[in-house]
């Protein structure tokens, strides 16, 4: 089995393992290692938990099993995601300021 990476239509990045010789074709139909479709249970608006499960894949948290391990590390990834919105916002309010 072959590690792949890929993105699905919503943006959202995956790895699964693949049998050699299995075209790129059919990548989403492999074995997946993560990270899992949690952050659709929490509810949350496009973009951001697109975002959320992107900054999942990009450190590595493929289960339960790592999240309860890194604390720490769900906490950095929710404030990075979360960071953005931020920004936005205060963007917004300044926007109001404005004549």
């Amino acid at each position: 089995m072959i590690q792949h990476d890929y993105t699905d239509e919503r943006g959202r990045q995956y790895r699964v393992l693949l049998p050699a010789g299995v075209p790129e074709s059919e990548i989403d139909k492999g074995v997946p290692v993560g990270p899992p479709d949690v952050v659709d249970k929490l509810g949350l608006p496009e973009p951001l938990a697109t975002r959320l499960h992107n900054k999942l894949f990009e450190k590595r948290i493929w289960n339960a099993t790592e999240a309860r391990k890194q604390p720490r590390i769900l906490q950095s990834i929710l404030q990075s995601v979360l960071k953005l919105d931020i920004h936005q916002l205060m963007a917004a309010f300044v926007d109001l300021d404005r004549p």
